[in-house]
């Protein structure tokens, strides 16, 4: 950079300088004056300003004493909303506000025609706010009224139950779905051209043990039964339900390998296998997901059923007719079935093993909120000790 070039940069340098500086000083200078010019119209406000610290405090408690016009032991918290701005004038009802709008300093430029009018929106708004008396006028309809003893919630509550009108009918719409119905129900033998279930309807719910009682040596009735519960059957009619779904609906592994376990009379066990062999079979016809090993879940379930501990590597064919029966249950519920399906689970035992087979279903159902155990019977007995019976 040449000497020329450096001595015009300094020149430009300090010529910015001094303009900066002038500028501060006409800045400086206009403040002065603003501020000659307020200090010196202070006597000519239209209200009075307390530089007091002191007093600040209870300046602005007097204030809002007289706006609002209450002492402390006045105030409820009752607002008296009864009256309302007169439509012909633009003043307000001082004895709704308290304020005393035609003794206060009018502010300049039609200040006062602000706060009147500001005054007119805020009271009508509160007296939409709040119920009022009750007038003559039919021109308000009826379901804007609301209690005044009640809170808002509890008010549109009951608004709402009086202009719906809910009755129990509709209640029972709003329930859940039970785990098992059946909605006109009508099955048709093909071979014998016999209808052994027809219109039937009914509904178990979870937590129950039920029983479906069918006619006496009708062998047709009870295996159709059976069949249509366990999803093997389909009915020619009507609907079949595990809760807001259709049995058709439902993958065939996922129904009978995951929301049914049946236990039917013959074929429920392997003879072969032992009682832990032939629960983690059934496991694994399941295509389903444990949480525990196989074998830890299938010996927990074993033994919650009752079974001696001595006896689970033991051959089932080689256990008497009361623990066939315990391993046939465990492993309808060892993959977590919502129905239970059993056909004559207490045929053949005698009247303390039926006490004890039937006590064991009780627990099941009882203790699993989400689990339903109906038995398909001849017997009536049995069908009486359950906690609802359906007579086909």
């Amino acid at each position: 950079m040449t000497d020329k070039e450096l001595k015009d940069m300094d020149e430009t340098t300090s010529m910015d300088t001094t303009a900066a500086a002038e500028s501060a000083a006409e800045t400086v200078a206009a403040n002065a004056v603003v501020d000659d010019a307020l200090l010196s119209d202070v006597d000519e406000l239209a209200f009075d300003v307390d530089f007091d610290d002191d007093d600040a405090d209870d300046d602005v408690t007097d204030v809002a004493t007289d706006v609002i016009g209450t002492d402390d032991g006045d105030r409820d918290g009752n607002v008296d909303n009864s009256n309302v701005v007169d439509e012909d004038t633009d003043d307000v009802d001082d004895e709704t506000t308290n304020v005393d709008t035609a003794s206060a300093p009018a502010p300049a430029d039609g200040g006062a025609d602000v706060v009147a009018a500001n005054a007119d929106h805020v009271n009508a708004m509160l007296s939409l706010a709040t119920p009022g008396e009750s007038t003559d006028d039919d021109s308000s309809p009826d379901y804007i009224e609301t209690p005044r003893s009640a809170s808002s919630a509890t008010a549109v509550s009951t608004h709402i139950d009086r202009e719906v009108k809910v009755g129990d009918e509709d209640l029972n719409l709003l329930r859940a779905y039970t785990t098992l119905s059946l909605h006109d129900v009508t099955y048709r033998d093909r071979k014998t051209g016999r209808t052994p279930v027809e219109h039937l309807t009914c509904a178990f719910a979870a937590g129950t043990v039920s029983a479906i009682l069918v006619p006496d040596g009708d062998d047709m009735a009870r295996t159709a039964m059976v069949g249509l519960l366990s999803g093997l059957l389909m009915p020619e009619s009507g609907h079949l339900m595990n809760r807001s779904a259709e049995y058709l609906s439902i993958e065939p592994l996922e129904l009978r390998g995951h929301r049914i376990g049946l236990v039917p009379q013959r074929f429920a066990v392997r003879g072969d296998l032992s009682p832990v062999r032939n629960l983690v079979y059934a496991m694994d016809a399941s295509n389903r997901n444990f949480l525990k090993p196989k074998p830890v879940l299938a010996c927990e379930l074993l033994l919650a059923s009752g079974l001696d501990e001595t006896l689970l590597d033991n051959r089932v064919d080689s256990l008497n007719e009361v623990d066939r029966r315990r391993v046939a249950i465990a492993r309808a519920v060892c993959c977590e079935a919502e129905i239970m399906v059993l056909d004559e689970p207490l045929d053949g035992l005698e009247d303390g093993e039926r006490d004890t087979i039937m006590e064991l279903l009780r627990g099941i159902a009882h203790g699993d909120p989400k689990r339903c155990v109906v038995v398909v019977t001849q017997d009536a007995a049995v069908a009486e000790s359950a906690d609802q019976t359906v007579t086909l």
